[in-house]
């Protein structure tokens, strides 16, 4: 599975957050989540939708998914809705590309790929889900997209 480093500069979310855990291919509270984010904030006009994780790889997590936005304005933020802020960090960014629900299937592939790749994970940093707009409601689709980014602390190429 192909990935690229990315460094993601320090950014501000704004959305809805839950406790989750992972139940065999389940994934509490997720998709109620993005439901949720896609329906409060497409009057906005983002052009994505993010979800954040802490910590990754884990089977109980603190999920958030909302928008990155430039500055916390007290008027933007409704009831019910959670701001987190997050520094640069480097990133390797994997690409599921086939319908929603096969989403284990690629985290199985992405993890295998990341343990032979000699990265570790940065502790205390978010995993990132990013998806597009425009793939809002083509969850089916073999062409539905999202980007899955992965905090790492370093390669074993960079000792």
């Amino acid at each position: 599975m192909e990935f690229k480093e990315i460094i993601k500069e320090d950014f501000v979310l704004v959305g809805f957050s839950d406790a989750g855990k992972w139940i065999k291919d389940i994934v509490y509270p997720i998709p109620k989540l993005w439901k949720k984010a896609y329906f409060s904030f497409f009057n906005k006009n983002p052009t994505q939708i993010v979800g954040v994780c802490l910590p990754p790889r884990s089977d109980h997590y603190f999920y958030t998914c909302g928008i990155e936005i430039d500055a916390v304005l007290h008027s933007e933020i409704g009831e019910g809705m959670t701001v987190h802020t997050f520094p640069s960090q480097k990133y390797v960014v994997f690409k599921h590309t086939e319908p929603a629900i096969k989403i284990s299937n690629t985290y199985r592939e992405l993890w295998d790929t990341f343990d032979k790749s000699g990265y570790t994970i940065k502790s205390g940093m978010p995993e990132i889900e990013i998806v597009n707009i425009n793939m809002f409601g083509q969850e089916g689709s073999n062409e539905y997209e999202m980007e899955i980014w992965i905090p790492v602390e370093r390669s074993l190429n960079d000792r």
